[in-house]
């Protein structure tokens, strides 16, 4: 009898064993699962929010290349009148021949204004960052040239288009007959006056505000490649 309690025992200890063998199995395996779904959702709003700002980089390059076609204007008459940016170290006019080619002469009063700003389009890079979910990035190159986007060139662009806008009040006070009345002719006339001195430089602030923006555009377009990767990447980690 005590030979049968024994073996009863020891099958019992081994069917508990089992059981809860099984059961540890069960919770791992439910935990594998909740973690593997939980990493999906994240992958999936780091998706979401990679897209949008995607989306919205599409658009500022959209807006950048109506605000350098305007402000080419400008520095196009300027430097048909009198070659004033040809100082390779400081203009370097090789690098922007997009700026220099839309001498129009009908537009002849942009050189009295500032011309459009650049204001970019960044909800869906300020909802990322409110709703604290950068780190879900793992790209962390990615994100640094995100930062770098919106946090410097930004600022950068809006003070170079705030001393445009304080010219621009100066070059009206004190050319307002010259923009009502002045041709193109005229202007070309008087290149060894002051007025022309005067709207140079104003066109050389809007080349170098225009400078930032082909710089800001250029690593917008990088960007936008390296969050396509990100996105085929992340897509195909959760298929």
């Amino acid at each position: 009898m005590k030979l049968l309690a024994e073996g009863k025992f020891q099958k019992y200890t081994l069917y508990a064993i089992g059981e809860i063998f099984l059961v540890v199995v069960g919770i791992l395996i439910a935990l594998q699962i909740n973690n593997w779904n939980e990493a999906r959702k994240e992958s999936a709003l780091v998706v979401s929010y990679l897209e949008g700002i995607q989306e919205d980089l599409n658009k500022d390059i959209q807006l950048i290349n109506e605000v350098l076609t305007e402000q080419s204007v400008s520095i196009s008459l300027i430097s048909s009148i009198d070659l004033v940016f040809t100082d390779a170290m400081v203009h370097a006019p090789d690098r922007y021949p997009e700026l220099f080619n839309n001498v129009d002469k009908s537009r002849f009063t942009f050189l009295f204004y500032r011309g459009k700003s650049f204001r970019s389009i960044n909800g869906n890079y300020n909802s990322l960052i409110s709703d604290g979910k950068s780190g879900l990035i793992k790209n962390r190159d990615l994100f640094a040239k995100l930062q770098g986007i919106y946090n410097e060139r930004h600022r950068r662009i809006d003070s170079v288009y705030d001393s445009l806008k304080e010219r621009d009040t100066q070059i009206n006070w004190t050319y307002a007959y010259q923009k009502r009345h002045w041709t193109y002719d005229d202007l070309e006339k008087a290149k060894d006056e002051k007025v022309f001195l005067d709207l140079a430089n104003f066109a050389e602030m809007k080349f170098f505000y225009a400078t930032d923006l082909v710089e800001l555009k250029e690593r917008i377009q990088e960007v936008i490649v390296l969050i396509e990767n990100e996105v085929n990447l992340m897509s195909s980690s959760t298929t």
